[in-house]
């Protein structure tokens, strides 16, 4: 009886989050095919990877089976961080000037909410003068607001075409960032000896999968995994993530308290579903923190009121460019933290 009520909920839980085979036929493989080809001396999102190497959270839901490429798994967790949901801060809520009670939250998703226009002004305010961008990267950041906008307001108006070109954006967007992250250097030598010194004997480094030593951080924060470089400590900034797919897939769970070496076989998969889902799952986060957050600070100028106040969260729109320690931003390109990396993600993210 036990197995029967375990196997109803795995099916209950595919059946939620299973997606169309649109997703990999009209969205990973034409746009991952587009990406490799503006990075084609790497060529990492197309190839298929070997199920060797795999975890069982990359068998989650039976839809991916057979869908063994970068691109297919990034559209997957694109598409299944599109649909409306409460981000799972509670953790971190006094930082950000959440809520405790995450059911006070309003759900959200890649389009739930518009996104806001940027400037130098409201940059200097989300990030700080140190990390403004180039007036030529404050165009392009401000391109693709428009066109996710446009795209966006005209899927909700019916336009099935237009909410197709959104999913792509966002799938390519996701995708160029993994190459922004570590794709160009997935398969280095020095990748190949990180991961000899950090993980479990029995572990072997998948193809495409970076290990990185980060000399800058503390030793608990310095490993970093796979597509979009999480560090394997489950009490970390990954802990969010946790929560998310244990919510998303309930059937699939993954410990609150996994160990560091179960969490680097998670993040360092040969299928990196984990991995991808963790990054959409940041992006959307990142904007749950500007949509709920009761602090002028943690959202974008856009959604403070003349007198001071807040808009309703419904009305809010959402920015990638924020610290970290304003909207729990991961991702160091949408904080210009290089001084080139945005301008490099935006300029893949917008081209042909």
């Amino acid at each position: 009886m036990k197995t029967l009520i375990l196997c109803l909920a795995l099916l209950l839980s595919q059946a939620a989050n299973a997606v169309s085979d649109d997703v990999f036929y009209k969205i990973a493989y034409p746009v991952g095919l587009n990406v490799d080809e503006r990075y084609s001396s790497s060529r990492e999102l197309i190839p298929r990877r070997s199920q060797s190497g795999s975890h069982s959270t990359d068998s989650c839901d039976e839809s991916l089976d057979g869908r063994d490429r970068f691109a297919e798994r990034i559209a997957y967790a694109v598409e299944v961080k599109s649909k409306r949901s409460r981000a799972q801060l509670e953790y971190v809520a006094p930082y950000y000037g959440l809520s405790k009670d995450i059911r006070t939250y309003t759900p959200n998703g890649f389009l739930s909410h518009p996104m806001c226009p940027v400037s130098k002004a409201s940059l200097k305010t989300t990030l700080g003068s140190k990390y403004v961008p180039a007036s030529k990267t404050v165009e392009k950041a401000n391109v693709f607001v428009s066109r996710m906008n446009r795209y966006r307001s005209e899927a909700m108006a019916g336009n099935k075409d237009s909410l197709l070109q959104a999913r792509k954006l966002w799938s390519k967007f996701m995708m160029c960032l993994a190459y922004t992250e570590s794709l160009t250097s997935a398969d280095s030598t020095k990748s190949s000896q990180v991961a000899k010194k950090y993980a479990p004997s029995s572990y072997r480094r998948p193809a495409g999968v970076k290990f990185y030593e980060d000399p800058y951080q503390s030793p608990e924060s310095r490993l970093n995994i796979g597509l979009f470089q999480f560090t394997p400590n489950s009490a970390g900034n990954v802990q969010a993530c946790i929560r998310g797919w244990n919510a998303t897939f309930p059937a699939c769970r993954v410990s609150e308290s996994a160990s560091s070496s179960t969490m680097i076989r998670i993040l360092g998969s040969s299928l990196q579903t984990f991995n991808a889902f963790c990054a959409a799952s940041k992006v959307t986060d990142m904007f749950a923190v500007q949509i709920n957050t009761r602090n002028t600070v943690n959202t974008h100028p856009a959604n403070v009121k003349t007198n001071g106040s807040l808009k309703a969260p419904a009305d809010r729109c959402v920015s990638l460019h924020m610290s970290s320690g304003k909207s729990y931003n991961h991702f160091g390109p949408f904080q210009n933290t290089t001084g080139e990396n945005l301008d490099d993600l935006l300029t893949c993210a917008l081209s042909p």
